[in-house]
């Protein structure tokens, strides 16, 4: 019996190797969730740094144009930071040069204008201050510049406009403004460099892409924005290629480069996120993209918040499948559990037999009971890791519960913004797929909730959806209160009715419950939770 503790140490040992499976670029996650710790430290230093600028205008005797030079400073610490604040300082450059009467300073406020707003999404204002524009005033730097904000505005609006019918014009250009760019910059400038790697990539022109970028980060500190830049696109670049590991790394070098700088437009995080799919990752992808999310509303950019939006299904498929991982290890600590039960049986009738039998002394009976003991507090040890499996997946359910509103928001309000590019019969074939995603999605976190809902409601008042159809309008606004969207104004924007209509369906279901009617949406919010 004394062989039987090392060989259950071995069995674990055995099970814990197997399972714990060590991936090459565990090392870059560590460092990056290092730099996520001291986020805060790094937005503190930045904060403090346009605090300082900010103190040079209040300063005595500051003229107009230095006035203008410092909103430009700080213009380059808000760009990646805060894009309203970042508007908010050409802006006031603009303001300025207007009423120095310099043309020249105006243009450069306005170029830097329209590429920020062309960055955060803001197509048809960019578009506005294109036309305020006269070219034919513009100096060599000018020129450059209006080239790339061009080229930029079209690439871009040309990227969120693919999937619908509108055509944006003078897309055609993109290659024409991108080699003016070309032309008007030494070939070791950065924005040359950036431009023919960019190049390289729409041509997919991978390999040379790489070398050439390699070259390129080689060149960079790793405190600049450009180096958070190009070792995104490096990561771009060797997923191209088929180079996974190569992928995450580069993608960490370059969020820990956005960390340290407090550039809060950042790309890189949620890019991780995504590709973190293993369900033993799930927790970290989740908290990358909850930062991600975080940052972006920080930003309070439309474009970045969309495309985080539209990750929400593959970190809902990360879900799924770290929730059957768990599953999977509950049960193997139940088996384990069952076995040492046995075992400590087996143990108990040992030791009642060498009492009976007097063929051991006191002191043998007295190791025995210590060796008991020991087993009995294994036991308790493995209830106690069971019993915190259990919460874990309750706090999943309610991060899905969480992000499955989240999910349904954004997609609401992104079906919203892309009803006037749609016509009528395309729009309410979105609608209707945008139902079915949320009643597949909500059925699958509460299967039975259309059958406990009933067992509230009398008899003769259940609510039954139609044949094709897993949840009708009165089951929706429920299950959207289960997930703690309680106001009807939500319900209704989220459902497209009035808000009388949501009033007098919830008062309808209300009137029809078996029992207390007052306390009958409390009772909704409970269904599902003793899973």
């Amino acid at each position: 019996m004394k062989r039987l503790s090392p060989i259950l140490a071995l069995a674990f040992i055995i099970t814990a190797c197997v399972s714990a499976e060590v991936r090459p670029y565990s090392a870059d996650l560590d460092r990056l969730d290092e730099a996520l710790e001291r986020a805060d430290e790094y937005v503190g230093i930045k904060e403090q740094k346009i605090s300082t600028i900010e103190n040079m205008l209040h300063s005595r005797g500051v003229t107009p144009l230095q006035q203008y030079n410092i909103y430009g400073e700080l213009y380059k610490e808000y760009l990646p930071f805060q894009f309203d604040k970042a508007k908010e300082m050409l802006e006031n450059q603009e303001r300025l040069a207007e009423e120095m009467g310099n043309v020249s300073m105006r243009y450069d406020a306005m170029l830097d204008k329209a590429m920020i707003l062309t960055m955060a999404g803001f197509f048809l204002e960019a578009e506005q201050v294109f036309e305020k524009l006269d070219t034919s005033a513009f100096d060599a730097a000018q020129k450059v510049s209006w080239y790339n904000v061009r080229q930029k505005f079209l690439h871009d609006y040309n990227e969120y406009v693919r999937t619908s019918s509108f055509t944006v014009p003078d897309a055609g250009k993109i290659a024409f403004y991108q080699d003016k760019v070309l032309e008007g910059t030494p070939e070791d400038s950065n924005l040359n460099r950036h431009m023919r790697i960019l190049r390289m990539i729409e041509r997919r022109e991978f390999d040379r892409a790489y070398d050439e970028n390699m070259a390129f980060i080689e060149s960079l500190s790793p405190e600049e924005h450009d180096y958070a830049v190009q070792t995104y696109w490096q990561g771009f670049i060797c997923e191209n290629l088929e180079r996974p590991d190569e992928v995450i790394h580069w993608w960490v070098e370059s969020a820990i480069c956005d960390i340290r700088g407090a550039i809060k437009d950042n790309a890189s995080l949620c890019s991780i996120a995504i590709k973190l799919t293993n369900p033993d990752e799930t927790d970290r992808a989740f908290r990358y993209i909850r930062l991600s999310l975080d940052d972006a509303i920080y930003y309070n950019a439309k474009l970045r918040k969309v495309q985080i939006a539209s990750t929400m299904p593959w970190i809902e498929k990360a879900y799924t499948d770290s929730k059957e991982i768990q599953t999977r290890d509950r049960n193997r600590y139940l088996l384990f559990t069952t076995f040492a039960s046995l075992l400590l049986m087996l143990i108990c009738v040992y030791t009642v037999s060498l009492y009976v039998k007097g063929r051991k002394s006191a002191g043998v009976i007295e190791k025995k009971n210590r060796q008991l003991a020991e087993y009995t507090q294994s036991i308790i040890d493995v209830e106690d890791s069971l019993r915190k499996t259990n919460l874990d997946l309750v706090e999943a359910n309610a991060a899905k519960e969480e992000y499955l509103g989240l999910f349904l928001s954004m997609c609401s309000g992104y079906l919203d913004k892309l009803r006037k590019n749609l016509t009528r019969d395309q729009y309410d074939a979105e609608l209707r797929n945008f139902y079915k995603t949320f009643d597949t999605s909500f059925l699958q976190l509460y299967p039975t909730f259309v059958e406990e809902l009933n067992s509230l409601l009398k008899d003769d008042c259940r609510i039954v959806p139609k044949e094709g159809e897993l949840l009708n309008t009165e089951l929706r606004i429920f299950a959207l209160i289960k997930l703690g969207i309680t106001q009807s104004s939500h319900i209704a924007s989220l459902l497209r009715y009035s808000v009388n209509t949501i009033y007098n369906y919830r008062a309808q279901v209300k009137n029809a419950a078996r029992e207390d009617r007052e306390n009958f949406e409390e009772m909704v919010k409970k269904i599902g939770s003793k899973r």
